[in-house]
Formats: C-alpha cells, structure tokens, sequence
C-alpha cells in the first residue's frame, strides 16, 4: 500500500485534507470573484468544465498534501533535519499556494499589466496542469507513493 494512502486512512489526517481542501477552495472562489460573494453563481456558470474539473483535482491535492505534510512533520525523528527541504513549514505552504495563483487572473489583474493577463488567460489550462503536476512532485518527494507494510 503506498504511504500516502495509509496516511488518508488516518481520521484525522482525512479531515485535515478535506478541511485544507474546503478551505483552499473558498479562498480561490473568493479571490476569483474579488470579493463579491454574490458572483459566486456567475463564476461557477462561466468557468469551463475543464477548468472546473482540474480546479477541483488541485483542490483535492492542495488538501492531501497538506495534510501528508503535516503527517510527516509530527513524525518522531531519529536525526536532526533542521536543514532540510521538509522542515521548512511556511516555504512548503506558500509554494504550495503559489502554484495556482499564476491560473488566477482576476486577482494578477489588480496587480499585472493586460498582455500578462491575456497571456495567463490563454494557458491557464496548461499553467494549472503544470501547477498539479508540482503537487504530485511535492507528495512523492515527501515519500507518499512509497510503498509501505500494512
């Protein structure tokens, strides 16, 4: 069994997961609507069924990583690893939100010029394959898809 998924098994790692999933989503629908709450129902009508479906792949994602991180974080440790890429709490967080926020063109738009967010807008589908394809690099670099013994 990989060790990503005795990890999800854990209740309280699932429900970390799902909560920073819950919680990533809202922040990105509500920055995708500037603030706005009542454009929500406009968003999910515009947004194109790709996009809504690899949103909520990184969604999913963002949770289960975060939460695998957090796993391995309160595992006892036999050396010291103040040095290492794990142990570095706030870089692992914001790269992980970092990885979407180039596909969020309403809120560049407050800070970009139009030719960035033109550009974003027309590869946001690729921008944001690349940004799960860098989830998947975190989970398998913090161990997830080792195998393990049940």
């Amino acid at each position: 069994m990989l060790k990503i998924l005795s990890v999800m098994k854990l209740p309280v790692h699932f429900a970390l997961a799902l909560f920073s999933t819950i919680v990533f989503a809202l922040i990105y629908v509500y920055t995708q609507v500037l603030g706005v709450i009542h454009n929500v129902d406009i968003w999910f009508a515009n947004i194109s069924p790709v996009n809504l479906t690899l949103f909520v792949i990184f969604s999913a994602l963002f949770g289960i990583a975060m939460s695998f991180q957090i796993y391995n974080w309160r595992q006892p440790k036999t050396c010291n690893i103040k040095g290492s890429a794990g142990s570095t709490s706030a870089a692992t967080v914001i790269s992980l939100l970092v990885a979407q926020c180039p596909a969020c063109a309403s809120l560049g738009a407050l800070f970009l010029p139009f030719s960035v967010i033109t550009f974003i807008g027309e590869f946001s589908v690729w921008i944001t394959l690349a940004s799960i394809g860098l989830l998947l690099f975190t989970i398998n670099y913090l161990g997830g898809f080792k195998q393990v013994k049940n």
